[in-house]
């Protein structure tokens, strides 16, 4: 048990560092094109608003590694984990080259198709032109994070993305200001951190003693298996945006102080994801390896240990925000009509995260076990209650409290499905039909 609660942790605190820096990233971009002017701004927002929906489409090269790897390292199966491994790089090489062209080709049609002002169509397709050449490195990373999750280290690609980070603080400086690349050299100084990203992971992924060498290419069942945990991840998160989305969209219709509390509110909810994620990707890769060695015993055991932690994470959080509600809502704003209209749901949103933790946590064990077609269909289920439930409290004339009733009712039924499912057993047996053989 002991030694279960240390593994935990261990994966969970540098993945959660990871996740958390990778923002950083676009925080130095912003700060930086933020001084050029408020035309190259808003191009920035625009084009990485753009680009979130790159990350977004092909994220399951990051789950589906994960739950392969673990799942053949469990088994201990090495070579079939490399195997994976060589297949994901294959089809994340691919991707990202076709994915890079189309965006590169497309990326003034696509600024124009948004309605962006003319001031704001030169420097966001200029930024979109040059993030597209770094689209294959993208993919490839998002392998290598997969890759290493899989075989329970979360630490190197901490280090990785702190290296990456680094780099791309200097180099953004450096061609914006130094160089006068304007716009561009944010963009090059990102391309050239992806890059770096990438070799990095080339090199330490030795450290594995995974075989990526000498496999064949990917066949069809396994492309086919890829397609098909693409569709549902698409769909998992996707849904799950759209209610989010339905729901902002509602605050925006009520007036503009709850639009606007609804944001810090919003805001929080995001940043205290990343943290609790890292609990996630504890459970896809301990489950992961705990069934692929065919002990489905301690893969519940984990499952009923994150959901602890989860809860538990959730509380503790709960407990510093509503200690820090005269201060932490400032720190986003310091309208005084805001802050009031903040007040009012503050302390429910708060009190959320008891239900949220459990959800992010679970949440792992399922993908762990890729079980990514249940995840789809009831997170989906969720996000049209949470979204209905928003429109039913604009049409009503609610308030911001009211928008995070629907917030919440939405987390609860994701809780409620997960404990079900993890409860079960279906969920130790369900497989995604990643792992096969040559």
């Amino acid at each position: 048990m002991v030694s279960r609660h240390r593994r935990i942790l261990a994966l969970a605190i540098p993945a959660v560092v990871t996740l958390v820096a990778d923002p950083l990233m676009g925080l130095v971009d912003t700060a930086v094109v933020g001084r050029l002017g408020a035309a190259e701004l808003g191009a920035l927002g625009l084009a990485v608003s753009l680009l979130s929906a790159v990350s977004w489409i092909f994220n399951f090269l990051v789950f589906g590694t994960t739950s392969t790897v673990a799942r053949a390292v469990g088994a201990g199966d090495r070579d079939a984990a490399g195997r994976r491994v060589s297949h994901a790089v294959q089809v994340a090489t691919g991707l990202g080259v076709v994915v890079g062209v189309a965006l590169f080709v497309a990326a003034p049609s696509l600024v124009r198709a948004v309605g962006a002002v003319d001031e704001l169509v030169d420097p966001a397709v200029t930024y979109l032109q040059v993030r597209a050449v770094g689209v294959p490195l993208l993919l490839l990373g998002y392998v290598g994070h997969g890759a290493f999750r899989g075989v329970s280290d979360t630490r190197t690609p901490l280090g990785i993305v702190v290296l990456a980070n680094l780099v791309n603080a200097a180099l953004t400086f450096g061609l914006v200001f130094g160089l006068g690349f304007g716009i561009a050299g944010a963009a090059w100084a990102t391309v050239a951190a992806e890059a770096i990203t990438v070799v990095a992971f080339g090199l330490l992924l030795a450290r594995t003693g995974l075989p990526l060498r000498g496999h064949r290419r990917p066949g069809r069942r396994e492309l086919g298996a890829l397609v098909v945990v693409s569709r549902d991840l698409f769909l998992r998160t996707g849904g799950l945006l759209a209610g989010l989305l339905a729901i902002t969209a509602a605050a925006a219709r009520i007036d503009t102080g709850t639009a606007a509390a609804h944001q810090v509110l919003y805001q929080t909810f995001l940043l205290i994801s990343f943290l609790m994620d890292g609990f996630a990707i504890s459970g896809q890769a301990m489950v992961g390896t705990a069934l692929g060695a065919g002990d489905d015993d301690e893969a519940r055991a984990i499952g009923r240990d994150l959901l602890r932690w989860g809860i538990g994470g959730g509380a503790l959080v709960a407990i510093l925000l509503i200690a820090g509600s005269a201060v932490l809502p400032r720190l986003l704003t310091d309208d005084p009509v805001v802050l009031a209209v903040v007040a009012t749901a503050w302390w429910f949103a708060a009190l959320g995260h008891v239900i949220n933790g459990p959800v992010f946590a679970l949440d792992g064990v399922l993908m762990g076990a890729e079980d990514f077609a249940y995840l789809r269909t009831w997170t989906v289920l969720a996000a049209i209650v949470g979204g209905v439930g928003g429109q039913v409290v604009a049409a009503t004339g609610g308030g911001v409290l009211g928008l995070w009733v629907a917030v919440q009712a939405m987390m609860l039924l994701r809780l409620i499905s997960l404990v079900v499912r993890v409860r079960g057993s279906a969920w130790t047996r369900a497989g995604a039909g990643l792992v096969t053989d040559d």
